[in-house]
């Protein structure tokens, strides 16, 4: 049994596979560390404070990787500790909300930056360690704003569907390596970054998605369990949702279920 999935299925069983998380010390990053050590994984957990999650098999890593070297660094640092290298995800990443008008070169190319060229180049590195194991598996952390962005994220949107494009393109160059890409889309999830969104929408009662609430970080590390487990071996160079049914919801169907 394994104490993520509270089942004897070894399809989600992770004993002895190597991970790194990046953005891992609140939120989404750290209930993906966590449900991945908890399957059995030794994981890194990565982000500028190097705080990690409290769960045995997790260990603290400090980087910034908006810093070009720390970013070049990161990988191999990581490694060290892990004797090896079997998952890596990418969660982190800049999502502020600036209006075009406001929008400028610097803000634009931290967007760049950290959304794209961070998790693009950590593949590189991380290429030639998974490349030398079975099984492995990336998965980047984008947003439902990479389908239909809103108000305020031209950039942050526009990245995140980049990302979702460039997972293909990794997909089918490193697919002779046994390496799986794919991209995980969260809808409106309960963290420190969306406390004050989250707090407004239970304070109006506002109906966001199908499921009537927001989501649960450990709602999205399910998913990227399941990608990076040998259950989710056929999945591969594809972006999945996880946004409550909030993408399909339309003004009609709001109307209908007043």
């Amino acid at each position: 049994m394994t104490e993520a999935t509270g089942t004897t299925d070894h399809g989600f069983d992770l004993t002895g596979r190597r991970a790194i998380v990046t953005g891992a010390s609140t939120g989404i990053g750290a209930a993906i560390a966590s449900r991945l050590a908890g399957a059995g994984a030794s994981v890194v957990a990565v982000s500028r404070s190097g705080r990690a999650p409290d769960a045995d098999g997790v260990i603290g890593l400090v980087a910034d990787l908006s810093d070009a070297g720390q970013l070049d660094a990161v990988i191999e640092r990581a490694v060290e500790q892990l004797g090896g290298l079997d998952i890596l995800v990418n969660n982190a990443g800049f999502a502020d909300r600036v209006p075009l008008a406001d929008l400028d070169r610097a803000t634009f190319d931290r967007f760049i930056d950290l959304n794209m060229w961070a998790p693009i180049r950590l593949c590189q590195l991380a290429h030639p360690h998974l490349a030398a194991c079975e099984g492995a598996a990336v998965v980047m952390i984008g947003s439902i704003d990479a389908h239909r962005p809103s108000v305020g994220a031209l950039t942050y949107g526009a990245t995140k569907a980049a990302m979702g494009s460039a997972i293909v393109t990794m997909a089918k160059e490193w697919m002779n390596d046994g390496i799986r890409v794919n991209q995980v889309d969260p809808g409106l999830i309960d963290t420190p970054l969306a406390g004050e969104v989250v707090a407004a929408i239970r304070a109006d009662d506002a109906r966001i998605n199908m499921v009537g609430r927001v989501g649960e970080p450990d709602e999205v590390a399910a998913l990227v369990h399941y990608l990076v487990a040998p259950s989710g071996r056929f999945a591969n160079a594809a972006s999945f949702l996880v946004d409550g049914g909030a993408l399909s919801l339309g003004p009609s169907d709001l109307r209908d279920h007043a």
